[in-house]
C-alpha cells in the first residue's frame, strides 16, 4: 500500500473560527508549486481525503484540479483527532489516497506508521510525504520521501 500524507497549504492568521481560515496568496501558490513540480510521483492517488477545514479543502481542490482526482471530506482528519482513528479508515481504503490535514495529525501519522520517534517528522504548510507499507500498522510503513515546500 502507498500512502500520501500532506499538510494544507499556509493560511491566513485569524478569521470568524480556526476552521473557517482559508489559504494565503502564499499558501495558494506553495500547494499548486508542489502540485506542479511533484505531480509525476503523485499519478497514483486514486482519491484525495481532506479535513473538514477550508485550509485543507482548499489545499485538497488545488490537488485535485492538478490530479484530476475526486475529494472526499473526512470529519476524522481535524487537527487534535487520534491518529488510531485515521489508521482504522485507512484499513477499509481501496487504492492510494491522498491525507490532506493538520500538524500535529500528518506528523504523528508520518512518525507512528514508519516507526520513528515523536514529533521527528513536524511536516510544514504544503509538505507532502510518501509512505509504503505491506501492513497498516505502526512502525510497519517505509517513508519513502518527504518533499518539504520550503526548502
Amino acid at each position: 500500500m502507498r500512502l500520501f500524507i500532506m499538510r494544507h497549504g499556509e493560511a491566513v492568521d485569524r478569521a470568524e473560527s480556526d476552521a473557517a481560515r482559508p489559504l494565503s496568496s502564499a499558501g495558494h501558490h506553495e500547494v499548486v508549486t508542489m502540485a506542479q513540480s511533484h505531480g509525476d510521483k503523485l499519478v497514483a492517488i486514486d482519491d484525495i481525503w481532506a479535513s473538514p477545514y477550508l485550509r485543507a479543502q482548499q489545499t485538497a481542490v488545488l490537488m485535485a484540479r492538478h490530479l484530476g482526482k475526486p475529494v472526499t471530506t473526512q470529519p476524522w482528519l481535524r487537527p487534535a483527532e487520534d491518529y488510531q482513528r485515521v489508521l482504522a479508515a485507512l484499513g477499509k481504503a481501496e487504492g492510494t489516497v491522498l491525507l490532506v490535514s493538520h500538524q500535529p495529525l500528518v506528523g504523528t501519522l508520518v512518525d507512528k506508521l514508519a516507526g520513528l520517534e515523536a514529533e521527528r517528522c513536524f511536516m510544514g504548510t504544503g509538505d507532502i510525504a510518501c509512505l509504503e507499507t505491506d501492513v497498516l500498522a505502526i512502525g510497519c510503513a517505509e517513508l519513502c520521501w518527504l518533499h518539504q515546500s520550503r526548502q
